[in-house]
């Protein structure tokens, strides 16, 4: 029984935490002149659902180690994923790039997107998103080598600031020097 009252004062103090967001951005928003504009009256509301999406999601996807016996190299191209600037709240969106030469162990191919999500889905930077990929990918595979480049729109940069459109690109390598898997990179 005190489990269920536990579970509904957890419920309880999400609640009062949710409406205590959406109060606090409506008088933001209000504070900045965004008001009296009926179709900003819900705006609160989707501000603050759409920050929540962006908070801890749980423990870090499983990869399901599987024996190999080969080195050659795996490259997963094109994998899109979309974050918020830490300093601004603002989209960074683009495309990743993994390449892995394994170590005697390797994973299914649908971890690499799902484990770039889970760090994706934080206010973040994208300089610190290759860096945590390439550690966890290194981590947990035992790669020799591992590389992750991130291509990236900053919104943060084309709507203020520099004002300026452009795709940023970094790389972050783990594991020992590997010329082929830094072409694979480019």
């Amino acid at each position: 029984m005190g489990r269920v009252v536990d579970s509904a004062e957890q419920v309880s103090e999400q609640v009062a935490a949710r409406e205590g967001a959406e109060s606090h951005l409506a008088r933001a928003l209000q504070e900045l002149g965004f008001d009296g504009d009926p179709e900003m009256e819900s705006t609160p509301e989707r501000v603050a659902a759409f920050l929540r999406s962006f908070q801890a999601r749980g423990p870090e996807p499983e990869a399901e180690l599987l024996p190999t016996r080969s080195a050659d190299l795996i490259v997963i191209r094109d994998l899109p994923y979309y974050s918020l600037c830490a300093h601004h709240l603002l989209p960074f969106f683009g495309r990743a790039t993994i390449a892995v030469r394994p170590a005697g162990e390797i994973t299914g191919f649908g971890w690499f997107p799902r484990i770039l999500e889970h760090y994706a889905r934080q206010p973040q930077l994208q300089e610190r998103l290759a860096q945590q990929v390439a550690e966890v990918v290194h981590g947990r595979l035992g790669a020799h080598a591992v590389g992750v480049r991130l291509t990236a729109r900053q919104m943060c940069v084309e709507m203020r600031g520099a004002r300026s459109a452009g795709e940023f690109e970094l790389t972050a390598r783990r594991g020992s020097p590997d010329a082929e898997l830094d072409r694979a990179l480019r």
